[in-house]
């Protein structure tokens, strides 16, 4: 039996937009020595239907799921909308957690096709991944011997012609996306069409986005967006898994050539830009800065602010990939704050939000008991049309992270925050991130912010050291080029710890070359390996 399908979806808004504006530039692509080239909207649409006909007589329909691997090439795009059309499942996996970690995560969806460039094609077959694919395609001007390249697809596709829409079965989603794993071992995020067009919406609603803005995409997930919403969307040269490494020149180019209005980035792409743009750069027309996966330091900020128009903002949306986005903040907002934390925001229409005491193990229902009291920190429960509804393959995660909020479905998030009286959360670490001392539990992000603001450090990350019921609170901390932690560096530290109640008794501080980051945003930091280095230092 098959559900209904939906009179909105991606690959309809895509192909509404395909008809409306035909010559309008979707797409701006990297080219040959340094130039771009366009796809326009009539282009992409007409792709899409010609790819999503021709996978259909590939064998890859309504339930299949596929390994996509393929970076955000104008193929990337044609595949995604292609596979929404025909109600097939992309199996997305970030290559940039490691190749182990993507045969794992493979190897948890199985899935039946493999769709990528020719060097994941050539790692599949030398690693051994996706053993039950049944269908391979090649992406890309590299052709793979075995596989049937997307061109062939597409022509396949147009002989065939236009195919109507079909069904999705029921309880299959739309699409399987594995998290970073910098919060655990990597798990596949279902998402269904409902929650899909839900966040479309809200991104576009919250920061006034659509038809006429230029999108400047660095990271692929939300470039994803920008054709169904009519934007025109801008894919700078770069390494999309390696946001750290981009070149803030070749950002500041393309903003320029294209005149951006928005852009898309990790954390560490923002620092990059405000740090390392040329002198005298401006940015007039990019008037929306969209930054998630981590919180974004008040100082990138006015960093990046600096480079921008007047009445331009940096968001910060917050969220995860089981619920994206939960609440979100401006810059202007932000910054008249007083500067004791980090603050996420209010929740975003629709979108509820309860702080539950933290709890191990599964619980089914939230009810108020569970409930901290005002000004506490307790886990961020969320609820609404965001909310991804389970964990693909894994009855037990989806029962410790799902949650029945007066008969509704929620998600326990793992994070910490406490709200203030105007509603706002303030961001305290995940829960498996405090330190469980002798006088009482530390919150990591809290505890951080008090001393990230000593002049010479880069960030921190604080670890306890030693039993679990009584661990020892450390902080490693990395400094700014041409500082060390010396003897007077570390007493300022101390001084720093003692004046704030919630960091009075850490007096043990280590330096740290370069705290582990996260590879999809290289924002949040690896704590569980900075406790094991710790440990061993002290040992």
């Amino acid at each position: 039996m098959s559900t209904a399908t939906p009179t909105t979806t991606l690959d309809g808004l895509l192909a509404e937009h395909g008809a409306a504006r035909p010559d309008d530039a979707a797409l701006v692509l990297p080219g040959f020595g340094g130039s771009t080239r366009t796809v326009s909207f009539g282009a992409l649409a007409r792709r899409v239907t010609a790819a999503a006909s021709g996978l259909l007589a590939a064998g890859i329909g309504p339930g299949t799921r596929v390994a996509l691997l393929v970076p955000p090439t104008a193929d990337f795009f044609v595949l995604a909308y292609a596979l929404v059309r025909v109600r097939a499942v992309p199996v997305v996996v970030d290559p940039g957690i490691g190749l182990g970690r993507v045969r794992d995560c493979l190897g948890e969806a199985a899935p039946e096709a493999f769709v990528g460039i020719a060097t994941a094609h050539l790692a599949r077959r030398a690693l051994g991944w996706c053993p039950s694919a049944r269908v391979a395609v090649t992406a890309g001007p590299v052709p793979v011997p075995g596989t049937v390249s997307l061109r062939r697809v597409e022509r396949e596709g147009s002989r065939r012609g236009p195919r109507a829409p079909l069904p999705r079965p029921d309880g299959v989603p739309a699409a399987i996306l594995f998290t970073s794993g910098s919060t655990g071992p990597p798990k596949g995020v279902e998402h269904h069409e409902d929650g899909l067009l839900a966040q479309a919406g809200l991104i576009r609603d919250l920061y006034g986005l659509g038809p006429g803005d230029v999108s400047l995409a660095t990271f692929p997930p939300f470039a994803l967006f920008g054709p169904a919403l009519g934007m025109t969307t801008v894919v700078p040269r770069m390494d999309p898994t390696r946001p750290a490494k981009v070149v803030p020149a070749r950002l500041v180019t393309a903003a320029r050539r294209s005149g951006a209005t928005v852009m898309f980035g990790s954390p560490a792409v923002l620092d990059r830009l405000g740090r390392g743009a040329p002198a005298g750069t401006t940015l007039p027309a990019l008037r929306q800065v969209v930054s998630a996966g981590a919180p974004v330091p008040r100082d990138t900020q006015r960093r990046v602010l600096a480079l921008l128009g007047p009445g331009a903002r940096v968001h910060t949306p917050y969220g995860a990939t089981e619920a994206l986005p939960v609440t979100t903040i401006a810059s202007d907002e932000l910054l008249a704050l007083p500067d004791d934390g980090i603050c996420v925001g209010r929740p975003v229409p629709g979108v509820d939000v309860a702080l539950m005491r933290p709890a191990d193990g599964p619980v089914a229902a939230l009810t108020p008991d569970r409930l901290v009291g005002a000004g506490e920190v307790g886990e961020v429960v969320v609820r609404g049309p965001v909310v991804s509804p389970a964990y693909a393959d894994r009855p037990d995660a989806t029962a410790a992270a799902k949650v029945r909020w007066d008969g509704r479905l929620a998600h326990r998030t793992g994070d910490l925050a406490s709200r203030d009286d105007d509603g706002r959360l303030w961001f305290a670490g995940r829960v498996t991130h405090v330190v469980h001392t002798a006088d009482g539990p530390l919150h990591s992000v809290p505890c951080e912010e008090v001393l990230n603001h000593h002049p010479a450090v880069r960030r921190c990350a604080l670890v306890g050291v030693g039993p679990a019921a009584a661990r020892s609170p450390v902080v490693v901390v990395e400094m700014l080029p041409g500082h060390r932690l010396d003897s007077e560096v570390a007493g300022e530290l101390r001084a720093l710890a003692a004046a704030d109640p919630r960091t009075a008794t850490i007096e043990v501080f280590l330096a740290h070359p370069g705290l582990p980051v996260d590879p999809r945003h290289n924002s949040k930091i690896d704590r569980e390996a900075l406790g094991r280095w710790a440990a061993r230092e002290l040992a």
